[in-house]
């Protein structure tokens, strides 16, 4: 006969749900419409402060008219947003037959890459930035998808002018 003890721990874990239903829970995003050059237009809104660059992608990609979102619905799932993102990096790329073999093969690598690293853009990603010029990074799979969508990455880091050397900072 089991004792009291184990019969509650084991009713008690009978009852609790399993250990990945917190982590599949669907993270959902609302939307907006929003008016954009003469037009309106569908954006992803942010549920917590902090950097979403999958949210930054979407609405640029929304506001160029290359993302299948409509504007009558209320909230969109990120795995859909990853999956219109993906669908995207494949379309914007799908020309790749009528370039040199060497390119297309290495094109059709870095979409795959790309496809893998998207979930980590729900949370941020890290970035090298270089000070010649506004648009200037070091490459990285991240800014890649960048590349692959046609989006220009900009930073606003300027080097202060009174130091000599900035190099010895960085």
């Amino acid at each position: 006969m089991d004792s009291p003890t184990q019969s509650a721990t084991i009713s008690a874990a009978s009852q609790s749900p399993p250990p990945d239903s917190e982590s599949k829970k669907e993270m959902l995003h609302r939307t907006k419409v929003v008016q954009f050059l003469g037009r309106t237009a569908p954006i992803i809104l942010q549920n917590d402060n902090g950097p979403c660059p999958l949210l930054a992608i979407c609405n640029v990609l929304s506001l160029k008219n290359n993302l299948n979102l409509s504007s009558d619905v209320p909230e969109i799932s990120q795995e859909k947003l990853l999956s219109l993102v993906a669908e995207r990096l494949i379309d914007s790329n799908i020309n790749l037959n009528s370039k040199a073999d060497g390119y297309a093969e290495n094109q059709q690598q870095n979409i795959s890459d790309a496809i893998d690293l998207l979930p980590r853009l729900a949370t941020g990603i890290d970035v090298n930035i270089k000070f010649r010029r506004i648009d200037d990074f070091e490459f990285t799979p991240e800014c890649a998808i960048f590349d692959l969508l046609d989006i220009p990455l900009y930073h606003g880091w300027i080097v202060d002018p009174q130091l000599h050397d900035p190099t010895d900072l960085i």
